[in-house]
């Protein structure tokens, strides 16, 4: 890629042209079903080396290419298992007189690899001698996604006959290949060319970011996230576009601008898309448009589709889920689960109970650690409700989902009083029981805090995410591999848990009639070095035959049960949270029937920064308004539900 100094020349240059150069050389294969006029080859393959079809037809089993609007140009190894140590693709002659700033600009599917010892390679040369003698430009790195490429030849301006060949060789192993596309030869011009890629849905963690995918269930009246990029293909800068999905008669849209997106370089964006209850199935269409205000010179690779596949659950009434992590100061890869853990109390603040249980640190609880060790294989994992086990960290979410949506036999409620001149909490745990459960069973209270800080070595936390190589991890890779006890603060800590670890015997009787209610109380005296304001109290009926945690119950210290409150579905209601806000708000939406929705949000000029058709909803939705890349000012937020519109201004604050 080109430092932003080689391309202020021919910015300047763009910026006084009043006309589109003329590509000197252009190819899509689009056209073609051989080689194109003008273009030959050199190879050893038996399977004809470069070879022009659609990328499906031109992958195979373990070099699979990545599908791509229209024909591609590949040469596959990995099908062929033949000699493609000397595959030459050789490109028409151009004649490069009076040219200043010629580029070649094209399309590249390559991935670089490594195998038994044996490593490909692909190199762009170039010939002025009509191909006798060939003379190295640029060696390809790899990637595994379709990339756009440009290299710079005016090093070769004024040549009358340059002639430019990609080299590819296997190694004389059995590699995978290359594909190209979208070749040219121009001079900078204004001309906008803009490409969508990278498309995929999943759910999109925000404390992380990232999108993670593999979800077959998730809950209805929240959002799944389409990820995509824009990547400038040509020389104009991109400095707007707009970004939209469109399923059926449903579709949402989002405009960004101020941007200064050079060629070669790409912009990442996230539009959110609702989960209806039960089967959420088809295609999404996923496109870009207005480019700089304007249209793609090229528009066939402003669109693509991405699949869907997810049934949209609801949780269980008066179900809990008790996600259990096992970390420690010591262990590196564990900031990956205390951001998860962080994730889930946020996101499932009502259904979710999490807790940390430490192992060889200064917040262990041994016999807490002890008992745990039986249900994980190692650090960071977790179980959920213990009875799905060794779960990784990025998977807490779609166990925990599968979860709620498992009926509960038994609905678990406690009362919890404090004692400030003892410390003494008592919980009074009540299991409700909505049909017989006869068997095994015991009550389990834990004690958790939040916020627990401390100032000893054994405080400081191991963190492999330092620097970034490993990815982004909300934050820690900002910070050092050894990160001080004065920066940590620590949540969701196991305190204490009474009896053993499958609970306390004696707590739940043999044989529990449908319709009966049990009652059984712990007690738990906190040191004075722990924050009462700090810590939750939680219930858990463990089936002792298996151990699996049938059902919880969590509260902050202390609790008294009152009845509940059901909210209002009476018409419709809106709220917008935080406002101000910074980065993401989110728009509660209370519906007391089937309704079409609209959201439309503009800027104070009326223009329309953000809209979305969610279709017919009812219930109740938090929906993801994301707003980091407006500026300051105020908004106004238009719902359009049934026979009427609600406005609510949204303050955007930096």
């Amino acid at each position: 890629m080109l430092k932003s100094l080689l391309f202020s020349s021919f910015f300047a240059l763009l910026l006084s042209s009043a006309f589109a150069q003329v590509p000197i050389l252009e190819e899509n294969f689009n056209a073609a079903t051989t080689l194109p006029a003008g273009w030959s080859q050199t190879t050893l393959a038996t399977d004809g080396g470069w070879v022009v079809g659609n990328p499906e037809s031109l992958s195979s089993e373990y070099f699979p290419i990545l599908p791509k609007s229209g024909k591609v140009l590949a040469t596959n190894d990995d099908a062929c298992n033949c000699n493609k140590s000397t595959d030459l693709l050789i490109l028409p002659g151009v004649n490069l007189t009076g040219v200043t700033s010629p580029f070649l600009l094209f399309d590249l599917y390559y991935w670089n690899r490594l195998l038994e010892g044996l490593q490909e390679s692909l190199t762009l040369q170039a010939s002025t001698d009509n191909g006798v003698t060939w003379t190295a430009v640029k060696s390809f790195t790899g990637d595994f996604n379709w990339r756009f490429e440009m290299v710079d030849l005016s090093a070769y301006a004024g040549n009358a006959n340059l002639k430019l060949s990609f080299k590819y060789n296997d190694g004389g192993g059995w590699l995978y290949g290359v594909a190209l596309d979208n070749i040219r030869i121009t001079e900078p011009d204004n001309i906008v060319r803009a490409a969508v890629g990278g498309v995929s849905i999943g759910r999109y963690v925000d404390a992380i970011p990232a999108i993670f995918g593999d979800y077959t269930k998730f809950w209805a009246g929240q959002n799944l996230s389409i990820a995509g990029s824009i990547t400038n293909n040509g020389f104009a800068p991109i400095t707007s576009f707009t970004a939209s999905w469109t399923k059926g008669t449903q579709t949402a849209s989002q405009s960004y601008d101020g941007l200064n997106l050079a060629i070669s370089n790409s912009y990442d964006f996230i539009l959110d898309i609702p989960v209806s209850l039960g089967s959420n199935t088809g295609e999404y269409e996923v496109s870009i448009s207005n480019i700089n205000g304007s249209e793609d010179n090229d528009p066939s690779d402003n669109s693509t589709f991405v699949p869907i596949d997810i049934e949209g659950v609801e949780p269980a009434p008066g179900r809990k889920v008790v996600v259990e992590e096992a970390t420690g100061t010591w262990c590196q890869w564990c900031p990956m689960g205390a951001v998860m853990m962080d994730f889930i109390a946020e996101n499932y603040p009502t259904t979710a109970v999490p807790i940390a249980v430490h192992n060889d640190d200064p917040m262990q609880v041994t016999i807490y650690d002890t008992g745990f060790a039986d249900f994980i294989g190692g650090y960071p994992s977790g179980a959920v409700d213990r009875i799905n086990q060794d779960v990784y960290p990025l998977d807490f979410e779609k166990e925990l989902i599968d979860r709620l949506s498992t009926p509960a036999p038994v609905s678990v409620q406690h009362n919890v009083a404090y004692d400030a001149a003892t410390r003494l909490i008592t919980v009074e745990s009540q299991l409700h029981f909505q049909e017989a459960m006869n068997g095994n069973f015991r009550i389990a209270m834990v004690i958790t805090e939040d916020n627990v800080t401390g100032v000893t070595s054994g405080w400081r936390q191991t963190n492999a995410f330092s620097g970034g190589d490993s990815g982004p991890m909300g934050g820690y890779e900002n910070l050092p591999f050894t990160v001080p006890a004065s920066q940590m603060v620590y949540n969701h800590v196991a305190r204490a848990i009474t009896g053993t670890f499958s609970g306390t015997a004696g707590s739940v009787p043999a044989n529990n009639p449908a319709g009966s209610v049990h009652t059984f109380t712990h007690t738990y005296t906190h040191p004075i070095s722990q924050t009462v304001n700090d810590m939750h109290a939680i219930t858990m009926l463990i089936n002792t035959d298996n151990g699996e945690i049938i059902n919880a119950e969590q509260t902050a210290v202390p609790f008294t049960i009152t009845s509940a409150n059901e909210p209002s579905l009476a018409g419709v209601s809106v709220e917008v949270y935080p406002n101000p806000v910074a980065d993401q708000a989110t728009v509660s939406l209370k519906l007391a029937k089937q309704t079409d929705v609209q959201l439309r949000l503009t800027d104070v000029t009326g223009k329309v920064v953000y809209e979305a058709n969610l279709g017919n909803m009812s219930g109740e939705h938090n929906l993801p308004l994301r707003l980091q890349h407006l500026n300051t000012g105020t908004y106004m937020l238009s719902v359009n539900a049934g026979n009427g519109i609600i406005s609510k201004p949204v303050v955007v604050l930096r």
